[in-house]
């Protein structure tokens, strides 16, 4: 188990694991985080020592980074939700935001104390050396990821993203995007976003703008931004980070349309460029800048399930 002590605080974690566990005699270690690249680090220093799994309780940036130790491996990752947003886990239907987290960690461990264990293989998305399970994008997104800090998302939970939206939409920043698809198609427009999406609906308010998008489908789903404004940005973050069921309908931007909105579609390979530069974050953290090519890497990591 590699766990983040920055979200552990919220659980008896430790005795969770041991009443789980140790009836079952199941040998367990763990091992802790301290700083960033850790989680990469201990995932592949346990699957070395033999680990038949590799577990994770942590937020979202933790789960990935164990993951990336993991991908192309035979050795599994295993969740346990513990995070500010959790979208992995709800993804993958390991949390209910409606349940305390103590019975997420519990059927989490029960996943794998039975005789067998099932193990569903996901993609990837992978950007220069980083992987990505959510997605990446640059734009207002970046903005965003940028000013919801640790001490804001503590104090407001996810809704330090909706307030660090709300910052940044008067300032309506774009740029000219030159996307190329599957070293085929080029698009050429002006906009204020593009995220590329591994997983998740994405969308304004109730509208579905692609039910398709999997996990496990082998492509990457790219959504292009043309315009924002308040309604608009805020029903699009909100369906990004699992909080459209939460904004009164009131808020949903029904005389919008989508198709003048946002572009999309499904590649397995995207090349972003920029004028200006922009920043691109990476499952919440801002790693790198544009021009970058984004490739999807088909089932290239076992999850517990």
């Amino acid at each position: 188990m590699i766990i983040n002590p920055a979200t552990a605080r919220r659980v008896a974690l430790l005795s969770l694991l041991n009443d789980h566990f140790r009836p079952k005699g199941i040998q367990w270690d763990v091992s802790v985080t301290h700083g960033e690249g850790d989680g990469v680090e201990l995932a592949q220093r346990a699957r070395e020592e033999g680990a038949d799994v590799v577990g994770v309780f942590g937020g979202d940036g933790s789960v990935m980074e164990v993951a990336t130790g993991l991908v192309h491996t035979d050795t599994p990752l295993l969740i346990l939700p513990g995070g500010t947003g959790n979208v992995v886990a709800i993804e993958l239907q390991m949390r209910n935001e409606l349940t305390p987290i103590a019975r997420d960690i519990a059927r989490a461990c029960n996943r794998v104390c039975g005789d067998t264990f099932r193990v569903r293989k996901v993609d990837v998305g992978k950007i220069a050396e980083h992987y990505f399970l959510l997605r990446a994008g640059c734009g207002i997104e970046t903005q965003v990821v940028q000013d919801a800090t640790r001490q804001l998302k503590q104090q407001f939970g996810k809704w330090a993203y909706m307030f660090a939206a709300i910052r940044h939409v008067q300032e309506q920043p774009s740029a000219d995007y030159e996307l190329t698809l599957d070293d085929r198609d080029v698009i050429r427009d002006r906009g204020v976003a593009c995220v590329v999406a591994n997983t998740g609906a994405v969308g304004l308010g109730t509208l579905s703008l692609s039910p398709s998008v999997d996990i496990d489908d082998g492509k990457l789903d790219v959504f292009f931004l043309r315009k924002a404004n308040l309604e608009g940005l805020l029903s699009v973050g909100a369906k990004m980070i699992g909080l459209d069921r939460d904004l009164p309908e009131k808020m949903e931007p029904s005389a919008l349309s989508a198709t003048k909105l946002i572009g999309h579609w499904q590649v397995k390979k995207i090349k972003i460029s920029t004028d200006p530069v922009l920043d691109i974050q990476i499952d919440g953290d801002v790693l790198s800048k544009t021009p970058q090519t984004i490739e999807v890497e088909a089932q290239a990591l076992g999850v517990v399930v």
